[in-house]
């Protein structure tokens, strides 16, 4: 079987790619122009922590041993993404100084030609103790995981005793004394767990430079995610806010997953990653390749493909060129077949998916898998139109025999306002009045009145609306700037601030029905939006309304939802 499938491979890439040298071959570009320049390599499966949010109770199930990849092929694969246009590598886990050559692989990763940049993610427990090592052999930055810095929330989230807390603690201290070119803490965010936590991790960056990124709380399985404990990011920076002051927004790399602030005073900095209310994935130049040789184009998705299978084929792990062709082939079909966001959740430009790029499975190799871009694909799509019948013509879906349940979904919508449009929103000084208040009132209007607008939506009888604003630019908008009597004209106002600022609408609508509400929100954020334009059209004819989109829906056959 394994030998049919690797033939079959070899079909797919001599088809596909043609008979290019390796060394010759473009970089590793998917459909819509992202370049992949950043591997990330799990080098273990196992932890020294049980973290509530990371890991099941019962535990997972180990890779056994033959499985996994061992340190010598870790070190080809990365050479081959090297080759291809990689040039800075992360080390992950599980716990990746948990495995006994850590110290070894950098070294011998820092001496591949075209890696820049070694990196380090680690729970940081027994990281003092090896950071002299890792230094010497070459690392340039490290990332730590800590949520608490108070030893009982210690052990309760990492399920291990109060006193490991005070190890981590040293390991922290070690990186920022040292040479590291970049030390940062990454921080999960809970709902009544630890967000009354943020302030005292904001405080870290006072005197020392350290980033301390604060990550939305998002599902996996097994970790029993939880509405009630989601925070999103923009909760997060009010209430670091109200005690810091108004934070500085810093300029992102377009890979960045961090949108990274500056706080007045502090020799370091914070970001915010919001995997959840704000997805990151135009800039994504990630790769990631498993601890038994997978290679995911997605941290969210579920597709992968065995490198680790091809690269022993034959019954040998030598890399000759030969086989080195069949893996950039490999790879480079996959990428071209990334989708643009999360998990393959929202468009792509190819009506095919990875779906089948699992060689765990063997529809690996069927017609919606790993085609050539020439191939069509006879297979029928899995999911069809629901207000399309099969003659092609548009029709209600009839809801009449689902049952009754809970339903919510949430969406929202942005306006870009100049300066001067912005200081009459915040004061209530248009001539029309208060905007806020009008936009509110018309999106919870526009909601109820969905299926008067859509042809094809339901009467459902809502039983709740509720439209919130946020300036992205400005968080705290009682204080924004603009508003004092020390800036009189937009002429003046511009010069000292950015000439537009961003309205972030968001509208939420619950019910208790026999189908879904996701249109009703996204009509509320839109109508809303709108009202906002009309009521500041007389300065700001240029504003502009974008980014209108699905956040989140509950309930119903598909159940949970986020993008």
């Amino acid at each position: 079987m394994l030998r049919k499938l690797t033939q079959t491979i070899r079909a797919f890439s001599t088809q596909a790619l043609g008979e290019i040298p390796v060394r010759q071959r473009a970089n590793l570009v998917d459909s819509f122009n992202r370049e992949h320049t950043y591997l990330r390599i799990s080098i273990t499966e196992r932890c020294n922590l049980r973290c509530q949010y990371c890991m099941p109770l019962e535990g997972v199930d180990l890779t056994s041993s033959p499985e996994l990849l061992t340190t010598k092929e870790i070190l080809q694969l990365a050479g081959i993404f090297a080759r291809q246009g990689v040039n800075k590598i992360r080390l992950t886990g599980g716990e990746p100084l948990i495995n006994k050559d850590i110290v070894y692989l950098v070294e011998k990763l820092k001496d591949i030609d075209g890696i820049k940049t070694v990196a380090l993610t680690t729970n940081g427990v027994t990281l003092a103790r090896h950071l002299p090592g890792l230094i010497n052999a070459g690392l340039d930055n490290v990332n730590i995981s800590l949520d608490t810095l108070v030893p009982e929330k210690f052990e309760f989230i990492g399920r291990r005793p109060a006193a490991t807390l005070s190890k981590v603690l040293k390991g922290i201290r070690a990186a920022i004394d040292s040479p590291l070119q970049s030390v940062k803490l990454n921080t999960v965010i809970m709902k009544g767990v630890n967000e009354d936590e943020l302030c005292d991790f904001v405080a870290l960056t006072t005197e020392d430079r350290i980033s301390v990124r604060f990550l939305e709380f998002m599902p996996f399985s097994g970790n029993a995610w939880s509405q009630r404990k989601f925070i999103p990011y923009q909760a997060q920076i009010e209430i670091i806010e109200k005690h810091f002051g108004r934070l500085q927004r810093d300029d992102d790399e377009r890979s960045s997953t961090s949108m990274n602030y500056s706080v007045d005073g502090h020799v370091g900095s914070i970001g915010f990653i919001s995997s959840m209310s704000r997805n990151f994935c135009g800039g994504c130049n990630r790769l990631r390749l498993t601890h038994d040789g997978n290679l995911k184009v997605c941290l969210f998705g579920k597709d992968e493909v065995s490198l680790r299978d091809i690269l022993r084929d034959e019954g040998s792990a030598s890399l000759s060129t030969k086989k080195e062709e069949e893996l950039v082939s490999v790879i480079g079909a996959a990428v071209r077949r990334k989708n643009f966001s999360h998990g393959g959740s929202a468009t792509s430009r190819s009506s095919r998916t990875l779906s089948s790029v699992k060689t765990r499975h063997p529809s690996f190799l069927t017609a919606r898998g790993l085609n050539s871009d020439s191939e069509q694909s006879n297979t029928p799509p899995d999911k069809s139109l629901s207000h399309v019948d099969s003659n092609g013509d548009a029709h209600m879906v009839d809801v009449g025999d689902k049952n009754l349940s809970f339903r919510r979904a949430t969406a929202t919508s942005t306006i870009t306002l100049n300066m001067e449009a912005y200081r009459n929103v915040v004061k209530n000084t248009t001539s029309k009045g208060s905007v806020l208040t009008v936009a509110k009132i018309a999106g919870i209007q526009g909601a109820k009145q969905t299926s008067s607008l859509i042809p094809l939506c339901h009467q459902i009888n809502l039983s709740k609306v509720e439209i919130l604003f946020n300036f992205l630019d400005y968080q705290d908008t009682k204080s924004a700037p603009g508003i004092t009597t020390s800036y009189q004209n937009s002429v003046e106002l511009n010069q000292m601030y950015p000439a537009k600022c961003r309205l972030q609408i968001t509208c939420t609508v619950s019910c208790h029905d026999r189908t879904g509400v996701e249109m009703e929100a996204l009509v509320g954020a839109s109508i809303a939006a709108l009202t906002v334009y009309d009521m500041c059209k007389a300065v700001d004819k240029t504003a502009v309304i974008g980014d209108t989109r699905l956040l989140r829906k509950e309930g119903g056959k598909s159940g949970m939802f986020s993008n």
